[in-house]
């Protein structure tokens, strides 16, 4: 059922939180860095938002700040059960994108992308040039990510396909940009 971009990259958070800005600090980071075929979204702190970025793409990547979970700085990747039921401690939103994304696996399951990757950046603590550089961690994860997944289509892939010398998933020029 995929009616849109390949993959996802949402940032959950709030500039205006110091613990809670990873998110659209990445969101910053790789605007205008891939292609069409990556849709950029800013949730906010509304993980609900999250819902109207689902279509079921191959790879959804959430980008989000947690507290408690690791050492300043640590940058954390996980697949998401979405068979679980969640507990609280996930989010320091209402609901956090995993609840969201379970409670749609079970309302509205077609959407629901093929992949979901959670990372999240440790941010108690957390000087800023230090979430700087874990930010800049995240952003070569995304690359890694991307690249596999437009690795592993077929090179007829007009998604995936581009210039020689070029990583075509990579763009310098603009992309989907939606503000949640």
């Amino acid at each position: 059922m995929n009616s849109g971009p390949a993959v996802t990259v949402a940032g959950s958070g709030n500039w205006l939180l110091g613990h809670d800005r990873v998110g659209p600090r990445v969101l910053a980071m790789i605007d205008q860095r891939y292609s069409q075929k990556v849709e950029i979204c800013d949730l906010g702190t509304s993980a609900l938002a999250l819902l109207d970025h689902l279509h079921g793409q191959d790879l959804l990547v959430i980008v989000d700040a947690c507290i408690g979970y690791g050492a300043a700085g640590e940058v954390m990747v996980m697949e998401p059960d979405l068979e679980a039921i969640p507990g609280r401690g996930t989010s320091v939103h209402q609901i956090g994108p995993v609840e969201a994304l379970v409670v749609c696996s079970h309302l509205d399951p077609q959407v629901m992308p093929t992949r979901v990757l959670l990372i999240l950046v440790e941010t108690g603590d957390l000087a800023e040039e230090m979430e700087k550089a874990a930010c800049e961690q995240v952003v070569e994860m995304l690359d890694r990510e991307i690249g596999r997944l437009a690795d592993d289509r077929t090179t007829d892939d007009p998604a995936f396909t581009g210039t020689e010398g070029r990583k075509p998933w990579l763009n310098n020029q603009s992309c989907n940009v939606s503000k949640g």
